[in-house]
């Protein structure tokens, strides 16, 4: 479509400057020959073809979104050893094989309080089409980083650095006792 436009942009441009008289055109009488050219664009249609050419053109991958990717519900026991981390506040987990198998590149699982927890794409919103866009802990487990553009992202999926500006996507979940689910509904 952003191909299209471009070209038709670009068409429409040319023959704009190939009509070089269109303005002395308008100033006279048309003869009966003259009036089967082709009409002078006004100045309403080059200020659309101005803004179609300037807000249509956009190629900046940054702004892509990540992709959907249907994943089964994940239901975990929190009361298994290996989620001890997800017992405390600010509990990080993300290294499980299920997790890896969900969304795109995977979930980090967070525990924000006894009754929230937020599980995060690892997709790194920035670039997310690069193989290599994908989001980890930080070894400190204070933040999450794409080592790869370089963007660092706070526990509520906020980027605080780095070229992202979108936040990580996050999946919805909701605890029933100690069993935690995620589904692949999109919160944000």
């Amino acid at each position: 479509m952003q191909g299209i436009m471009e070209e038709r942009a670009g068409r429409d441009f040319m023959s704009i400057l190939r009509n070089k008289k269109c303005s002395s055109e308008r100033s006279r009488n048309l003869t009966s020959s003259d009036q089967t050219s082709t009409p002078c664009p006004s100045n309403l249609s080059l200020t659309m073809l101005f803004i179609a050419i300037t807000f249509s053109c956009s190629t900046d991958p940054a702004i892509e979104p990540i992709p959907i990717v249907p994943f089964s519900d994940i239901q975990i026991d929190l009361n298994l050893p290996k989620y001890v981390a997800l017992k405390s506040d600010g509990g990080v987990y993300f290294d499980d094989p299920d997790f890896e198998l969900a969304g795109v590149k995977g979930i980090i699982l967070y525990r924000k309080n006894a009754t929230t927890y937020y599980a995060f794409e690892r997709n790194c919103p920035f670039l997310p089409y690069d193989a290599c866009s994908t989001v980890d802990v930080h070894s400190s487990l204070i933040y999450m980083q794409d080592v790869c553009c370089g963007s660092i992202f706070n526990f509520e999926g906020q980027p605080t650095g780095g070229p992202a500006i979108s936040p990580m996507r996050k999946y919805a979940t909701s605890l029933n006792g100690t069993q935690l689910t995620i589904t692949d509904t999109i919160i944000m």
